[in-house]
């Protein structure tokens, strides 16, 4: 159970970290990314429990996966959320001004 919580902490540590490196994040909320990021990082986690992957001889697999995964999974989902708010924002505030 301790390495759930650190896995966690980790993971939305990780979130934040990428939120704050990333240039569009003043187009999406700041919970986005670490929520993003410890949903993956626990489902990784999960997954290797169940499959016994984290057993007392590898016991480091049983956290350090999900953690790289916490990182892991913001980087890759910043990229199309910032563009694509970033188009639709763009796009709202044409048609506003249109009016």
């Amino acid at each position: 159970m301790l390495s759930l919580i650190l896995v966690t902490l980790t993971a939305a540590a990780a979130g934040l970290a990428v939120w704050a490196a990333d240039r569009h994040r003043d187009r999406y909320g700041v919970l986005l990314l670490p929520g993003i990021a410890v949903c993956a990082a626990i489902l990784t986690w999960i997954a290797f429990q169940m499959a016994g992957a984290a057993s007392f001889e590898s016991a480091w697999i049983g956290w350090a996966v999900p953690a790289a995964v916490a990182v892991l999974a913001p980087l890759i989902a910043a990229v199309p959320i910032g563009r694509k708010r970033a188009a639709a924002d763009t796009a709202e505030q044409d048609r506003i001004l249109r009016l």
